[in-house]
């Protein structure tokens, strides 16, 4: 019967594993609940609709939280669109990506929806964006990424990416340190 000598358990270790658990718990939460209808007061005002009808009902309501109020869409639009340079400048660089939005509607005569697309595309990718705008290619930045499926796909993937990292990074690094240190 031989004993392992196995490093004690620091508060520090604990205390990461039980966060990264949570988040990956919470993570998995909210995978699960993009694939269940919401109990809206839209929705269930509308019972009797058809079932089509409800399904469009749920998926314009998703495309309402993605693209804003319809004069512009908020930053959860600018990451489904171009994905999180976009909207990091937009959280961190908030003055930079209104000047390049108005900037943009000003210089193009666009609204401010086309303006966005084009900035937040510019923004991840600025060569590729130019190299199109050169070759007179006129592509519709504003619709990249707000198709529904497309959307529901980009989710499930981001948060099971996430939720990876955030348990490679939370709970294995720290074990393997600590029990080197040991």
């Amino acid at each position: 019967h031989s004993h392992e000598l196995r490093p004690p358990r620091t508060t520090h270790t604990t205390t990461m594993k039980a966060f990264a658990t949570i988040m990956l718990v919470a993570n998995l939460a909210t995978l699960a609940s993009g694939f269940v209808a919401p109990r809206s007061s839209l929705l269930s005002a509308r019972t009797s609709a058809p079932r089509g009808a409800r399904a469009s009902v749920h998926m314009n309501s998703l495309l309402d939280f993605v693209d804003g109020t319809g004069e512009s869409y908020g930053p959860i639009g600018s990451l489904y669109r171009q994905g999180p340079v976009p909207l990091f400048i937009r959280l961190f660089q908030p003055e930079k990506y209104e000047m390049s939005v108005t900037q943009y509607m000003a210089k193009e005569d666009v609204d401010r929806n086309q303006a966005q697309g084009n900035m937040d595309a510019y923004f991840a990718d600025p060569n590729g964006w130019a190299l199109e705008k050169m070759s007179g290619k006129d592509r519709d930045y504003y619709k990249i990424g707000t198709d529904p499926q497309q959307m529901i796909l980009t989710t499930v993937w981001g948060g099971g990416i996430t939720s990876l990292l955030l348990w490679i990074f939370l709970v294995r690094i720290p074990a393997r340190m600590a029990a080197q240190h040991m």
